[in-house]
């Protein structure tokens, strides 16, 4: 026959008006620059006019044409978040 033991069992630590405003606080988490991409999509519609341009930039920047809308997109919400 099993011996009964004794449970141990914690004070309670929150109150219950603790618990119950617990939804309410705001949790930041630093989001990681070099995350794998798999949060958003954008599909983006291009006419004529602006694709060449893009070809252009990446050719003459080196980058790929995700990596330039990635690199232009950063430095322009830099620019005007400052």
């Amino acid at each position: 026959m099993p011996k009964p033991r004794a449970r141990h069992q914690e004070a309670q630590k929150t109150s219950i008006d603790d618990f119950i405003r617990e939804p309410e606080k705001v949790v930041v988490d630093t989001l990681d620059p070099n995350a794998p991409r798999k949060f958003k999509t954008i599909s983006l519609p291009l006419n004529e006019y602006e694709y060449s341009a893009l070809v252009e930039a990446c050719r003459t920047s080196g980058r790929s044409e995700k990596n330039l809308f990635r690199y232009a997109m950063i430095k322009y919400a830099k620019e005007i978040s400052k």
